[in-house]
């Protein structure tokens, strides 16, 4: 296989996941259906969009793990280390928050916000690697 046959192989798998992550967001929004993030800011309702996007994060998060583990690139932890501080920034600043969903609610502590972080740092990841080889 050439250098440029590889190069497309990489593109279409890292378009790959992102699709399939927006797709699977978009039909996690659908299935639980109206939810809202509230907190001591007050309440925001969120829609399909976001979670799209977030599906969208999660496959390129996917991808830049997958790349990492087949190239060796200790990169990624850096990666990963510096979203998980900014998310333990953004649980600092912001607090205590919860996921309202189908009349009920489930309180978001730091922890999840880390770990957040930490997908969303891998994620920054996994573009650079999709679009600098």
């Amino acid at each position: 296989m050439t250098l440029q046959d590889e190069e497309l192989k990489d593109k279409v798998e890292g378009a790959a996941l992102v699709t399939g992550g927006t797709v699977a967001g978009a039909g996690v929004s659908a299935v639980v259906g109206g939810m809202g993030l509230v907190g001591g800011f007050g309440g925001v309702a969120i829609g399909m969009a976001p979670v799209a996007a977030a599906g969208a994060v999660v496959g390129t998060a996917a991808y830049g793990a997958k790349k990492a583990i087949e190239e060796g690139d200790a990169t990624a932890i850096g990666a990963v280390a510096g979203g998980a501080a900014a998310g333990a920034g953004v649980a600092a600043v912001v607090g205590g928050m919860g996921l309202a969903l189908g009349g009920t609610a489930v309180a978001i502590g730091a922890a999840p916000v880390v770990a957040a972080g930490a997908v969303v740092g891998l994620a920054a990841y996994g573009l650079n690697r999709l679009f600098n080889k």
